[in-house]
């Protein structure tokens, strides 16, 4: 939040207000545009900026005592006009500011001045008063030269002096800044630098004329204590061999964007001390090295050499330099290096030999003494090949850069001395297409056993591998034994068209894999044969391949939409179904598992030569595509376990077909059946397929269907019948009638069902159309029924007047026996039998046959005239 505050001047007119905004607690800002001043200060750095979009007033701040009370130590004056006359700084400012602190400033910056001090003249009271500066930077101070040598006469302390801007600088300006440091001009577009300028600078130990156009530079006087020279973005187009004699502990020399064409071997002669030379982007012709140019150089330890259009390197440039530790020769013409370019060179620790022209092999023995070597980069140029000899002795290297050549062949021993070192190596925008074993081959007359996966065995250490824009078509199953630390592997803009789990099991420990821009079709992710605790770090990087969602990614879609799997998806980063059509961008877990299709191969011995067949992985489904392909018959269906499926999906649409046929062992497995838009005129039951559970027959010419079909269509299998587009012929007699309205569930478009004159098929049509047979059978039955009820009244009747005779006659001729029993037809009698005998039996009767009759066992009710009735009485 901005803290606002208003000072107001004594005499309170609108025309001399300042407003004081304290931007934090670090910076406060004053703005007087009335004054055309900006002050802002920053009291932790104790820096204060005066700014001026005019000719200001500075003698309106004067009644702000606040601003006396500022401490700073740097001062910056800008777009402000000069004092004039003998005026100087000091007396300017000391109208608002306190004169003490003015006094003690140690940094003064003056910026942009001259759009308002046009006719001031420098001279040495100017800065009177600034006795204590160490630092003073000049910004197009004036356009008037600074050709008084006793301008700087006050800065007895000065030691760091900074022109930038178009000033105009004489080369006696800085005779009395005896103590100065540092000394930087910059931007002023000179040409010649004066000698006289810096030759009575005995303290100076940092140059700096970047940024000019210089064009030459005499030889300097001695400067004795200069370490630091900067020459750099000028026009320079050649230097004396002695240019540099007089800068015995010179340690860091920039020559960098210029126009040189040689380096004389004298031009170091006296710079024993020299640490860093830079001389990059030269914009000649081409820049030449003489042999010996850093030889006996034994304090150098960085030489830059980039861009300078080289195409010949001595063998002794770096000669006895042996503490050298960066070398940078990249983006030149080099075509070979000298065997011994490097030798004796054991600390080096970084070597940059990219965007060059190096052909073939480079010498055996180029980098045997470079020991100390962490850095190594080759890459842009034109290398074919790495044998097991080149990095033999670098055992410390860290990074190797091998990318943008024409590699095809790498010995698989070529890094293994970097077994405990190496952490990044680049062979990407090369040739390469690693096999799976050594294979031997010869270049030259070299044997190399050809690149193969099994060269990256030893590299333990390797946490970047960067293998991209090769012609590598598979990843190397035991590949996922190597490299146990790595964490980024770069395949992408390869040629690797399949891809599963077995693959990318090594990948647990990995954290970026890109694979974008391949030919990956299909990645093999079966879903039983992923242990549940083996899930990636990161994601998988697949943009831009030809990912076909169709059968063979069942495994990877049922995967991902498996439910502990949720959330998987995000794993496999930028995969999108290239292919079929109607699933070009969807994301595999978007994809219905029925949409998963593969086409069938013609040689399978499957599909019929006029049809198309693919399969669907979710249900084992083999689809026989016949559309429109002009058939008048059904053709021949096989079997689906050819295709190890389980049955069959049959489309015969918009063919000729009149009438159904069984031909083929495959006939019985079809379960989908579309017959749509033919000519048949009649479907016969034994024509259906027995497992039949979608039929349509929609848009042919069906007029009826006989009972024997209805039946086949009532059948608990068929669950999905289309049956629209025929010129169904409505009657009672016709079963389709009532077929449709009991079954209206499973007929998919009851509600276009029509009869050939228009009418809907539903209830209140067959209501309409059997009205007189329902009347009809009405009568029938209620007659019947009163036949029945005279019928049963009769018999009741007669049953009840004629009982006992009818159940006699029933009785004696042994029919319904349930109905007239013996005991039923006896159950009103008294007696069971009457013993009629002669007096000669008498006594058999009395005593044998009448107790044995009325025993317990026959127990027989008996008439005996002598006990039961006097004779007479009957």
């Amino acid at each position: 939040m901005y803290c606002l505050m208003v000072l107001l001047a004594a005499h309170t007119s609108a025309y001399d207000q300042c407003t004081a905004t304290k931007k934090n607690e670090a910076i406060s800002i004053w703005e007087c545009p009335r004054m055309k001043i900006k002050l802002t200060y920053a009291n932790v750095i104790q820096h204060l900026s005066v700014a001026c979009s005019d000719q200001p007033n500075f003698e309106l701040l004067r009644d702000y005592p606040e601003l006396r009370r500022l401490t700073f130590k740097i001062l910056v004056y800008r777009y402000c006009p000069l004092p004039v006359g003998n005026q100087s700084l000091v007396e300017l400012l000391s109208v608002f500011l306190n004169r003490t602190q003015l006094s003690s400033i140690r940094s003064i910056a003056f910026d942009d001045n001259a759009k308002h001090s046009d006719k001031v003249t420098l001279d040495p009271h100017l800065f009177s008063g600034l006795q204590n500066l160490q630092l003073l930077n000049i910004n197009k101070l004036t356009t008037n030269a600074f050709d008084n040598p006793h301008l700087f006469k006050h800065f007895l302390h000065l030691k760091n002096l900074q022109f930038t801007g178009n000033n105009r600088i004489p080369g006696k300006c800085s005779h009395q800044l005896k103590q100065l440091e540092t000394f930087s001009i910059e931007d002023s577009e000179i040409s010649i630098l004066p000698i006289e300028l810096v030759s009575n600078l005995t303290h100076l130990e940092s140059l700096s004329v970047r940024n000019n156009s210089l064009k030459q530079v005499e030889r300097f006087a001695m400067l004795s204590s200069l370490t630091h020279l900067n020459f750099g973005y000028n026009q320079l187009v050649s230097l004396h061999n002695d240019v540099f004699y007089g800068l015995p502990k010179l340690k860091e020399l920039d020559l960098s964007s210029n126009k040189l064409t040689r380096l004389s071997a004298e031009l170091f002669g006296k710079n024993k001390n020299l640490m860093d030379f830079l001389a990059d982007n030269q914009h000649g012709s081409g820049l030449v090295l003489e042999d010996k140019l850093f030889a006996g150089l034994i304090m150098l330890q960085k030489v830059s050499l980039s861009n300078c259009n080289i195409t010949v390197l001595p063998e002794k440039l770096f000669a006895g330099a042996n503490e050298i530790k960066i070398i940078n020769l990249s983006n030149n013409k080099l075509r070979s290096l000298p065997e011994n370019l490097f030798r004796n060179l054991s600390n080096l620790v970084e070597l940059n030999l990219q965007k060059n022209k190096l052909k073939s092999m480079l010498p055996d023995t180029l980098l045997a003494d470079a020991t100390q070597l962490q850095t190594l980069n080759l890459c842009h140029n034109k290398l074919t090949t790495v044998n097991k000899h080149l990095l033999q002795s670098l055992g410390n290297l860290r990074t190797l850069q091998l990318g943008y050549n024409l590699l095809y062949l790498i010995d698989v021993d070529a890094f293994k001395s970097q077994s405990k070192s190496l952490t990044s190596l680049k062979l990407d925008h090369n040739r390469l297409t690693l096999h799976e074993e050594n294979k031997n081959a010869s270049f030259g007359n070299t044997e190399i056993n050809s690149s193969s996966w099994i060269l990256f065995s030893t590299l333990n250490k390797v946490r970047r591998l960067d293998l991209s824009y090769n012609a590598i078509d598979h990843i190397f199953v035991p590949f996922q034994n190597f490299m146990e630390s790595l964490r980024t592997l770069i395949l992408s803009h390869n040629l690797i068209t399949h891809i599963g789990y077995a693959e990318l099991s090594f990948l647990f420990n990995i954290e970026d894999v890109n694979l974008k821009s391949n030919k990956i079709a299909h990645l093999d992710f079966n879903l039983t044969s992923i242990p549940s605790h083996h899930l990636f770090n990161g994601p998988i990087q697949l943009n831009d391949n030809p990912f076909n969602c169709d059968c063979m990614s069942y495994p990877l879609v049922t995967y991902l939409k498996a439910e502990s799997y949720s959330s998987k998806f995000d794993m496999l980063e930028g995969l999108q179904c290239a292919q079929p059509l109607k699933l070009l961008g969807l994301q595999p877990h978007e994809v219905q598992l029925e949409d998963l299709i593969c086409a069938m191969d013609t040689s399978s011995g499957f599909c019929p030569t006029e049809c198309k067949c693919s399969k669907r992985a979710v249900d084992q489904c083999a689809i026989v595509n016949c559309t429109a392909s002009n058939l008048t018959r059904v053709p021949v269906i096989h079997s689906p376990s050819i295709m190890e499926c389980n049955f069959i999906e049959l489309h015969l649409a918009q063919n000729n077909i009149r009438y159904l046929s069984n031909e083929g062992e495959g006939w019985n497995s079809v379960r989908w059946l579309n017959v749509s838009n033919n000519r048949l005129i009649a479907l016969s039951a034994e024509s259906l397929p027995k497992n039949l559970e979608l039929l349509d027959v929609s848009g042919n010419q069906l007029t009826e269907i006989d009972a024997v079909f209805i039946q086949k269509l009532k059948s608990f299998t068929l669950l999905n019948i289309t049956l629209s587009s025929n010129p169904w012929k409505c009657d009672c007699a016709n079963p389709l009638l009532t077929f449709a309205v009991d079954n209206a569930a499973r007929i998919t478009d009851y509600v276009a069902l029509q009869c050939t004159d228009g009418q809907p098929i539903n209830s209140a049509t067959l209501k309409e159309l059997c009205a007189w047979l329902t009347l009809f059978r009405l009568y029938i039955v209620s007659a019947a029924v009163a036949v029945a009820f005279v019928g049963c009244i009769l018999t009741i009747w007669l049953y009840v007047k004629y009982n006992l005779e009818i159940k006699v006659w029933l009785f004696k001729h042994n029919l319904l026996q349930w109905f007239a029993t013996e005991e039923q037809i006896d159950m009103n009698k008294r007696y069971d039998a009457f013993i009629s005998y002669s007096h000669k039996d008498e006594e058999f009767v009395t005593k044998e046959l009448l107790p044995k009759l009325e025993s317990k066992e026959l127990n027989f009710k008996i008439c005996w005239h002598v006990r039961d009735f006097m004779p007479g009485e009957m």
